[in-house]
């Protein structure tokens, strides 16, 4: 049976939406109590002096390095993919340093294999102009 307020479904035998607490079958939930809603619980406070743990996210550019390779320089846009693999690696292991050093270092690479491309690019259009 679906919940006519929200449209959950729920057991055909069910007094009260398990999803919105919505009276579902009213001679059942005239002999049920409605389910009592979960409290909020505040998540912990960070004490003074304490720095907060933060998720680090490690860019890999793997898909960058998909596009450099497929539009701008092959041969940098390889090396790039490989070291995105190298880098979600290390992250994997816990070499965290590592992925931090070879993530920035792929980053550069990148951006020159993208240069690159476009320098190549507008050369090729520039000569079939003049042509």
């Amino acid at each position: 049976m679906y919940c006519p307020q929200c449209g959950t479904q729920n057991e055909e035998t069910a007094a009260y939406c398990k999803q919105c607490g919505y009276a579902m079958n009213t001679a059942a939930a005239a002999a049920t109590p409605p389910p009592t809603p979960q409290p909020f619980v505040q998540p912990p406070m960070v004490q003074p002096g304490q720095i907060p743990v933060v998720p680090l996210q490690i860019p890999s550019y793997m898909v960058q390095a998909v596009l450099v390779t497929l539009f701008c320089c092959l041969p940098l846009g390889i090396w790039g993919i490989f070291k995105a693999n190298t880098i979600n690696k290390k992250i994997r292991v816990g070499d965290i340093p590592g992925a931090l050093a070879d993530s920035k270092a792929n980053k550069t690479l990148l951006w020159v294999g993208f240069g690159v491309g476009l320098v190549i690019n507008v050369i090729l259009v520039i000569n079939k102009m003049h042509s």
